[in-house]
């Protein structure tokens, strides 16, 4: 007998009544009989039905088709729909809908049953895999904890997911993508025989129920071979492709008595794993939980914070040597979290970019910084130039140089006093994309300026074929510059490449006066650093933007400055 649950919607009783009969007798569960559409949407919601028979033409003003829909879209309910008649208009909707299958009334038992069980077969297997998907995989997991009856040995549940697939889908294409899932799909299904349970949850994440093991050490052994299994070569198409796993386990019932705590643990340790750099295994473990809930609660703010004000832009001004005046600032962002406090950038920026968040955020950044640049300039503060980091995730965005040059017109900041700042390692990701903004900047009027200069590999060549206005030196070679020589050599090889390019030279991360005392003497054009000030909020560095802060040169042969 099937335990199935199927709902009718029949608009003619004694079809209906002839439907109820054949179900029945075929072992099916009825859970309900209705008459519209309207009814049908109720029906699905309350007594979530595992099939709904949905007649075509029902009266009123919901008809089956986008009763259907409903049903589909909201509650995932597989839908076979019932016609005696429909014209080709009807038919195409019917086709538009991707349905589970369609009965000619009338119909008889046999293709009514094979119909039903296609249906729930296609509704409970992954099309791409034919894998169990994760509806049959909680139905089947659920199954088997019930009956199991000793508490002597585990049973371990185990979440995969294939580290880096996104890198095959945009470099070798989804369909090269697609054979590899299908390829360890089907490594998974016959790799050993003490794997229970194959399915597929979604993209390219699956899950395995083992069999059950005496120990954790048990479970380990069948763990390392699934990584090893995953991890040989895949042919396809001609290319040859390598892949590693990141692999969750949970532990019944120690770590969940039912299908969905176990699940859910797993992907915990899944998450963990991930983030401990993939091709290894997590077990569940409650502080990795409590880390993840935080996590997850961090996300949560993270994606509310723009739109509750709660991002600051701070100024870390830049300054000119010869002169010692402001000529310039960095605008960075700070989180102010009104539980947490101030959230260290290190913290939330990474979070930002793999939740897809850095691009806006980045965006806000830039529109404040330019808004604030232009008022300060009305002010007559100074013809300052603000700089502005540029993420990879933005350069994502198609309508990157189209927004910025918006943003210039929209805040009425002149092209020249803005400066926009690419990491080497954005340059080298997608020298293409670099290039054809680079060339629509440079036409605007826009500096550019290459940050962390000295920390890729590939700088000099690549400062050849892009010419920037900045090099901005990184802080990693001006710290103890006056003590280690090789910091020393790079420093000054840096500055006369610069200068022999025609671009201004700015050193990060000035903290003492001997430091600033080397980059005088050896003709660096400005500076930043705790030197001189740390990065400020918009009040307190206009306050020091009208104090007239600087430095003054010292006639000695060091050159050294003072504060004045």
């Amino acid at each position: 007998m099937s335990n199935n649950k199927i709902l009718i919607v029949e608009d003619e009783s004694i079809i209906a009544e002839d439907l109820f009969d054949s179900l029945t007798s075929l072992g099916y569960q009825v859970t309900a009989i209705v008459y519209s559409g309207e009814e049908a949407i109720i029906a699905a919601s309350e007594v979530r039905p595992d099939l709904v028979l949905m007649d075509v033409n029902l009266q009123g003003e919901i008809d089956g088709i986008t009763a259907a829909e409903k049903i589909r879209s909201r509650f995932q309910i597989p839908v076979i729909y019932l016609t005696a008649y429909a014209d080709e208009n009807t038919l195409r909707r019917v086709n538009s809908t991707k349905p589970f299958g369609c009965i000619i009334k009338p119909f008889e038992e046999k293709n009514l049953h094979t119909t039903i069980q296609i249906a729930l077969h296609r509704h409970q297997y992954d099309c791409l895999t034919n894998l169990p998907n994760r509806s049959l995989l909680r139905e089947k997991l659920s199954q088997l904890l019930n009956e199991q009856t000793e508490l002597s040995e585990f049973i371990p549940v185990v979440t995969l997911s294939l580290d880096r697939i996104n890198r095959i889908n945009s470099t070798l294409g989804h369909h090269i993508g697609d054979l590899v899932i299908c390829s360890i799909a089907q490594r998974l299904n016959n790799c050993t025989n003490k794997i229970n349970l194959v399915a597929r949850l979604e993209a390219a994440e699956f899950a395995l129920v083992l069999e059950p093991v005496k120990d954790k050490q048990d479970a380990v052994k069948i763990v390392h071979s699934i990584l090893e299994i995953v991890a040989q070569a895949i042919i396809v198409e001609s290319s040859e492709v390598y892949l590693t796993a990141s692999i969750g386990i949970s532990l019944y019932p120690g770590d969940g008595r039912d299908a969905e705590d176990l699940l859910k643990n797993a992907y915990t340790a899944m998450y963990y794993a991930q983030e401990k750099g993939g091709n290894n295994y997590q077990f569940h473990a409650r502080n990795i939980a409590t880390n993840s809930i935080n996590k997850l609660a961090q996300e949560i703010s993270l994606r509310n914070a723009l739109k509750r004000s709660e991002f600051e832009v701070y100024y870390e001004p830049k300054v000119e040597i010869k002169s010692g005046k402001i000529v310039g600032a960095e605008a960075l962002v700070r989180w102010n979290h009104p539980e947490m406090g101030r959230v260290s950038p290190g913290e939330f920026i990474p979070m930002a970019e793999e939740m897809g968040l850095i691009a806006p955020l980045g965006e806000w950044v830039l529109e404040t910084a330019c808004r604030q640049t232009q008022a300060w300039q009305a002010q007559g503060l100074g013809p300052l130039r603000v700089a502005v980091n540029v993420s990879a995730r933005q350069f994502d965005q198609k309508n990157l140089t189209q927004r910025v040059s918006e943003i210039l017109t929209e805040t009425g900041l002149d092209p020249k006093y803005l400066e926009l700042e690419l990491t080497e390692s954005l340059v080298l990701q997608d020298e293409t994309a670099v290039s054809q903004a680079f060339s629509v900047w440079k036409k605007m009027g826009i500096r550019v300026a290459i940050d962390d200069f000295g920390t890729g590999y590939a700088s000099l060549s690549y400062s050849k074929r892009f010419p920037f206005d900045v090099l901005k030196i990184d802080k990693s070679f001006i710290r103890n510059i006056t003590e280690d020589r090789q910091n020393a050599a790079i420093t000054i090889a840096i500055i006369q490449m610069g200068h022999s390019m025609n671009m201004t030279v700015v050193a990060e991360g000035v903290e003492d006066e001997q430091e600033l005392a080397f980059l005088c003497t050896h003709d660096c054009d400005e500076i930043q650093g705790y030197f001189f000030s740390k990065a400020l909020p918009q009040d307190e560095f206009e306050a020091l933007l009208k104090s007239g802060k600087r430095w003054e040169l010292w006639k000695t042969e060091e050159g050294k400055r003072k504060m004045q």
